[in-house]
């Protein structure tokens, strides 16, 4: 089978969906070392929330940064690309495992942050490229 015509291909070639498996791969090595260190110090939980705000912003940033750089161009548009499939990706996650914790203001907050530092990353990915 010829693999222009392979549609696994055509996916993988998408810049949109490249930022947006490096930000969830990011993501879950973040959860991972996060996880770990709280576990194994005597760090307070007090820490969690910002420290899991910022590496999921840093996910979201990579994403679009590198969506931009494979992309070549249009970084804003790839960078929120990545953002909007990212903020979809986790609240569906967190509706998952947590549905009562979410609230509308703090949902819409947060798509507007991710939104935002997606496409600054998009934005910063086509210096890159």
């Amino acid at each position: 089978m010829d693999n222009e015509k392979s549609p696994i291909f055509r996916i993988s070639e998408n810049p949109v969906f490249f930022g947006l498996t490096a930000a969830i791969l990011f993501a879950i090595l973040s959860i991972m070392v996060l996880a770990l260190s709280f576990h194994l110090s005597a760090l307070s939980e007090l820490y969690l929330k910002p420290a899991g705000t910022f590496f999921y912003l840093v996910g979201a940033f990579l994403g679009g940064f590198l969506a931009a750089k494979k992309a070549g161009g249009k970084g804003l548009v790839y960078g929120a690309g990545v953002g909007l499939c990212y903020y979809i990706f986790f609240v569906v996650i967190s509706l998952f495992f947590s549905p009562g914790s979410l609230s509308v203001i703090a949902l819409g907050f947060k798509g507007l942050y991710t939104l935002l530092v997606s496409a600054a990353g998009g934005i910063c990915g086509l210096a890159f490229a």
